[in-house]
């Protein structure tokens, strides 16, 4: 096990990695999820431990399973983190590597616009959660396997296939050549409790408050809507999309 300083190279480069992520790279702040991805055997390519941490019985699964370990000093793992609050271990691990979802039966999501990373990862974490088999996410979504995205989902990223800088004329090609559905989420649309959708199907989400685009809107075969209450508007689009995944598990 290698011990690192503040001025040294990996250091500085883990840094880099940090806040701008490498492709193929995922990074993992927490102690937990570092667990989970081991036990889903997700290759983990480095280890990054608080020299407080490293000597514990509980690190003892997480240098075995790592291809390279270094140990720092608390503050300056501190400083390399991308939490507020971290919890003396960092890896970097294999991002996944799914095949593209061919539509031909089950539900997909397609987000549109969703760039606040902690709510697609919330999002995703539904989807795997209540059924789905795919996320896709269009050109503008925020990175699901960036720090906050893998947080939000807590691990789900590893867990369902999702599929970046999707155009929606391609998702729907998809769909088409398995005579599935495209359907949208708006307020206005059959209600939650008479919808009846065919499967194969691709639910499609925007982001809250400006929805789903014109161009969305015009390819969907219908609109799907939850009833609210008390002049409430609009709800968050995590929220939003666990409410329609579980009434498709529920639909009586």
């Amino acid at each position: 096990m290698q011990h690192l300083g503040k001025s040294s190279v990996r250091v500085k480069d883990l840094r880099r990695r940090v806040r701008r992520r490498v492709e193929g790279e995922v990074i993992i702040d927490g102690r937990r999820l570092l667990d989970d991805l081991i036990r889903w055997d997700i290759r983990i390519l480095e280890l990054y431990l608080s020299a407080g941490l490293s000597q514990s019985p509980e690190a003892g699964p997480w240098i075995a399973a790592a291809e390279g370990v270094f140990e720092m000093d608390a503050e300056v793992l501190t400083g390399v983190a991308p939490t507020r609050t971290p919890q003396g271990v960092l890896a970097v691990v294999e991002a996944p590597r799914w095949p593209a979802w061919p539509a031909s039966e089950g539900v997909g999501l397609y987000l549109e616009g969703v760039q606040d990373p902690g709510n697609l990862g919330a999002i995703v974490r539904s989807a795997a959660g209540l059924g789905a088999v795919a996320v896709l996410l269009a050109p503008e979504c925020a990175d699901p396997w960036g720090p906050a995205a893998v947080r939000g989902s807590a691990g789900a990223v590893f867990r369902i296939p999702v599929e970046r800088d999707v155009p929606l004329s391609r998702a729907a090609d998809r769909l088409r050549r398995h005579q599935g559905e495209l359907w949208a989420t708006g307020s206005e649309g059959q209600p939650l409790s008479v919808w009846s959708p065919s499967l194969p199907m691709l639910l499609m989400l925007g982001a809250e408050g400006q929805g789903l685009s014109p161009e969305v809107l015009a390819v969907a075969d219908g609109t799907v809507s939850i009833p609210l209450q008390r002049g409430v508007e609009s709800l968050n689009v995590a929220v939003a999309a666990g409410i329609v995944l579980s009434h498709l598990n529920n639909p009586g």
